[in-house]
């Protein structure tokens, strides 16, 4: 199957115009293509709270969705909060070359996918799962997912904000230790767990995250509080 780009674009725009705009503190906004509530034309500064305005911001977004020649490029146009909401919805529209592309930038672009309220863990396995590998890896994340061990320990760092059954993990546990401290120091411990390489769905290192895709239904996890120190 081939990228059916007109059925994406027109799938961007239908998530644009449906959803309204949510105005956030300090003049951020929830939206799926804006996280202000402020954008600008040739003359004027628009506020998207207001219809006129909104109307016409939409009108120029629409304007480069239709003149945007790649995927990829479309997903450069939303709000990063929202990519794996939409990779979910246009998902039926994508190649599987495509999709495993895409896959890559919504993952390591978006803050925090384990939590993510569109798109829950079971389906990020599912995705994960059924991707090409070659197309959502590069080259040296490649080779190391083909040479990683039969077992290795994998940790995952948990603080106020984490998914403690999400399927991020490291081989570095100084990573885990960063990840468990990053917001704050209560309440926070790094998971351990031994997986088997059948556990693997995949491996990233673009952040320097030493991060590994993990099938996480059938592990036993440890607690492991006394190395929160940072």
């Amino acid at each position: 199957m081939e990228t059916n780009l007109p059925q994406v674009k027109a799938t961007f725009k239908t998530l644009c115009s449906t959803v309204k705009i949510k105005p956030l503190d300090f003049n951020m906004a929830s939206h799926p293509f804006a996280n202000s509530i402020y954008a600008c034309s040739k003359t004027r500064i628009l506020i998207l709270t207001n219809p006129e305005d909104y109307n016409e911001w939409e009108s120029k977004l629409f304007n480069l969705i239709d003149r945007t020649e790649s995927v990829i490029k479309l997903f450069f146009l939303v709000n990063k909060p929202y990519l794996l909401t939409v990779l979910k919805f246009v998902k039926p529209y994508l190649s599987l070359a495509d999709f495993s592309n895409i896959l890559n930038y919504t993952w390591i672009s978006s803050e925090n996918p384990n939590k993510d309220v569109n798109v829950n863990i079971n389906t990020l396995i599912k995705w994960f799962k059924e991707v090409d590998k070659l197309s959502l890896m590069d080259k040296e994340e490649y080779i190391t997912y083909q040479n990683l061990p039969n077992e290795l320990v994998l940790y995952r760092g948990i603080s106020t904000k984490s998914n403690p059954k999400g399927i991020s993990w490291t081989r570095n546990l100084e990573i885990a230790k960063w990840f468990a401290n990053r917001f704050s120091v209560s309440n926070n411990y790094i998971l351990k767990a031994k997986v088997t390489k059948k556990d693997i769905l995949c491996y990233f290192n673009s952040r320097n995250e030493d991060e590994v895709i993990i099938n996480t239904k059938n592990i036993k996890t440890e607690k492991i509080r006394e190395l929160i120190t940072p």
